[in-house]
């Protein structure tokens, strides 16, 4: 049978996927479900260095009480020192991270993807820490986080982080 050629595209967008149709597919959603969950696996073992490499050389991140860092390595650096300090003074410290309803969304012909998650954290503090310490870790508020991420050379790389405290700070 054939079709006339004004029915052609109509026929092809009809039984193309609708991601394909928007920049969208399924390997791209994969793979940033993944890379978020191995920012996740890092975040929850304090390793600032190995989470770096799922990030660009430029991202910019924003977050309550340090403003905006526009220096990826030295933010890195920064975060991973906050980390070793928080071990040492606490030996045996766990931190769990909790990141729930993501919500993903693909720009630019599918090259550019904005994330937005929940995150709950919570520190399993050793009875043997010092209790100003433990109080202080203990406040750890839930956030909403937004990501954005560039897919360049077939990887995608986060590019901005924003994140912000769901609850009002106490005590003041």
């Amino acid at each position: 049978m054939k079709f006339p050629r004004i029915m052609t595209p109509v026929l092809l967008a009809s039984i193309l996927p609708v991601g394909a149709i928007s920049g969208q597919n399924q390997g791209d959603i994969d793979a940033i479900n993944e890379l978020l969950d191995r920012y996740t696996e890092l975040e929850e073992a304090m390793d600032m260095t190995a989470q770096a490499r799922l990030m660009s050389e430029d991202r910019v991140w924003i977050g309550p009480g340090t403003g905006r860092r526009t220096d990826q390595g030295k933010n890195m650096r920064i975060q991973q020192a906050q980390f070793e300090v928080t071990k040492d003074a606490i030996p045996g410290i766990q931190w769990f991270v909790d990141d729930t309803d993501r919500l993903l969304r693909f720009y630019g012909n599918g090259r550019v993807a904005v994330v937005s998650f929940f995150r709950y954290s919570t520190y399993i503090i050793p009875a043997s820490a010092p209790p100003s310490l433990a109080e202080t870790l203990a406040a750890t508020q839930p956030m909403a986080m937004t990501m954005v991420l560039e897919k360049s050379g077939g990887e995608w790389k986060i590019v901005h982080s924003h994140i912000s405290n769901l609850n009002p700070p106490t005590g003041g």
